[in-house]
């Protein structure tokens, strides 16, 4: 195997579309198949909105590569001001869908009729633009200091924070939005950011990799690719209807 081999097929669309669409196309499959159960939600007024959330970021989750990978060369489009557009824009919505679900279930007393998902949105919304700001603004700091960066290091940047972020909202945020009478939800939101936590320290531990030269960082780094695009959703959605944190909200409630 070359010195490059693993770069070179980390940018091939077998990577970088395909093998990134196997999962959310089965996950639609299964969604439009079977109907979520209230019963064994584990907030049963929610459980419309999981079910459309993850019908909604399912589609996401396939457009993303495919517009920003063949679509934008189809059109000649690479390496303009145009694909930088599409791969920010996905990129946020990438991270806003995190927050999403965050805010929407992290107030579990207000209704998610239209305004209360629009209200959830609008926060979320305000913390998708944390990161990047950040981000800018640190890697604008480093490169002034240091001079000029590979063009990889924003992107490190941008995971350390993410990274620092989740691990605070989780640690945080949740206890404080969730405190007693919601322990199975806070434990479930703190496990999907955990989730979170994981597939940003593996890029940031690929990018560090790469950034050193190393070939092997590429491989490294299909591996946060899947947990991001692919089993982000699915993993989301079945965790939310687990006996694991029913059981939690239901030991908690008879020990009361």
């Amino acid at each position: 195997m070359s010195s490059d081999a693993w770069a070179a097929f980390y940018h091939t669309d077998l990577q970088g579309v395909f093998a990134l669409w196997v999962v959310p196309l089965a996950f639609l499959v299964y969604l439009a198949a079977v109907r979520p159960d209230p019963v064994r939600a584990l907030d049963p007024m929610r459980t419309t909105f999981m079910w459309r959330y993850a019908v909604v970021f399912s589609i996401e989750t396939l457009l993303d590569p495919l517009l920003g990978g063949p679509v934008i060369r189809a059109l000649g489009l690479g390496g303009t001001p145009v694909a930088t557009a599409v791969m920010v824009f996905f990129v946020l919505l990438g991270d806003f869908r995190v927050f999403l679900l965050l805010f929407a279930l992290a107030a579990p007393a207000r209704p998610l009729d239209r305004g209360g998902v629009l209200a959830a949105a609008g926060e979320a919304a305000r913390w998708t633009l944390v990161v990047p700001f950040v981000a800018l603004a640190v890697h604008g700091g480093l490169d002034a200091l240091v001079g000029p960066l590979p063009a990889q290091s924003i992107w490190l940047v941008y995971e350390l924070a993410f990274l620092a972020l989740a691990l605070g909202l989780r640690a945080r945020l949740v206890p404080a939005r969730l405190g007693l009478g919601h322990e199975g939800l806070r434990a479930y939101l703190q496990a999907v950011l955990a989730y979170v936590a994981l597939y940003y320290a593996l890029w940031a531990g690929a990018d560090i990799l790469i950034l050193g030269g190393v070939d092997i960082g590429w491989l490294v780094r299909i591996v946060p690719n899947q947990l991001y695009y692919a089993l982000w959703v699915p993993t989301a959605y079945l965790l939310f209807f687990s006996p694991r944190y029913a059981a939690i909200s239901s030991s908690t409630q008879t020990s009361r």
